[in-house]
């Protein structure tokens, strides 16, 4: 009996270490993986703050590219920079392309000629560049909700909306400007028509616009939908036009010179000199971007002016 009791007491006491040593087993490899997931997680940020600090770096760069460069009318032209820190291209078309410094460095330069003032364009301008050829009922949609929303009135046009109409939609928390002066590019979201538009669409959408100064649409940088509807040509037409800007940027202008359709008030060749920069840095698993409008046009007391910043 004796025999029985100590072999029961030392399987108990066995179970019970066994249950001790699985319980710090586990506690080591729940430490374990909590401070994997913390390397992981410091490494990350580490990444995140060297991408953003390489970002700014590049901008600061650009800027100084910018202002040592020389520009015609679609382009910015600098090789005087041979050792510079980061090999810029010696010729940037400012039309919003992309170029590649790197594998982990990409840069994009719009001048804003090249863009849609939403303070200055006509509400037909605006509709025309928020839809297809399709879509003819959501652009009159636009036009007169564009209407609607910068006059003082409560007189609903016949595709508009007037206060009553954001009123209805409970969910808003906003009402209509009543004021001639669209100050966003995020406040054409706001309005009746715009909303509609779906998100996806509307991020590539809202990238062809800016806010800001300049009211001259600069024919050497847009694309041949919006050639063909600024100078009432078939898209044919704006799609030959654009084909010799590629080639003889002159031989482009003098035909364009020559339509009965171009306006010298309203459009020209000429760069503003505002320019909208988009950087992107990758390093591993981070990726920082930074978006800018910037005027190069001097002032008494600074070489350029920020419009705008954002860094991500």
């Amino acid at each position: 009996m004796p025999y029985f009791q100590s072999s029961s007491k030392k399987g108990f006491a066995l179970s019970i270490v066994l249950w001790i040593v699985a319980a710090l087993l586990f506690g080591i490899a729940t430490l374990a993986t909590f401070s994997k997931d913390t390397i992981m997680l410091s490494k990350g940020l580490q990444q995140k703050l060297q991408t953003q600090l390489q970002v700014e770096d590049i901008f600061e760069s650009l800027k100084f590219y910018v202002m040592t460069a020389h520009y015609d009318n679609n382009s910015l032209l600098n090789s005087a920079l041979n050792d510079f820190k980061y090999k810029f291209p010696k010729k940037i078309i400012v039309d919003g392309r992309w170029y590649a410094i790197n594998k982990d460095i990409n840069i994009s330069v719009t001048d804003t000629s090249g863009l849609i003032n939403v303070n200055y364009s006509g509400a037909k301008n605006i509709a025309f560049v928020l839809t297809d050829k399709d879509q003819r009922q959501l652009r009159y949609t636009i036009v007169d909700s564009i209407k609607d929303w910068k006059d003082k009135d409560n007189v609903v046009s016949l595709n508009g909306a007037e206060n009553s109409k954001y009123e209805l939609q409970k969910e808003l928390n906003y009402k209509i400007r009543n004021n001639p002066d669209i100050q966003s590019v995020s406040e054409l979201r706001l309005i009746n028509g715009i909303d509609a538009i779906p998100e996806t669409k509307w991020k590539n959408l809202k990238s062809k616009f800016y806010y800001g100064n300049g009211a001259i649409v600069n024919l050497a940088l847009i694309d041949s939908k919006y050639l063909a509807y600024i100078l009432n040509i078939n898209n044919i037409e704006a799609n030959a036009l654009v084909d010799l800007r590629k080639k003889n940027l002159k031989k482009f202008i003098n035909s364009v010179y020559k339509l009965k359709t171009f306006d010298d008030e309203m459009m020209g060749f000429y760069q503003e000199r505002e320019y909208k920069i988009k950087i992107v840095v990758k390093l591993e698993n981070a990726t920082s971007w930074l978006t800018s409008i910037i005027d190069f046009d001097k002032t008494e007391d600074h070489p350029y002016t920020v419009i705008s910043y954002k860094l991500l």
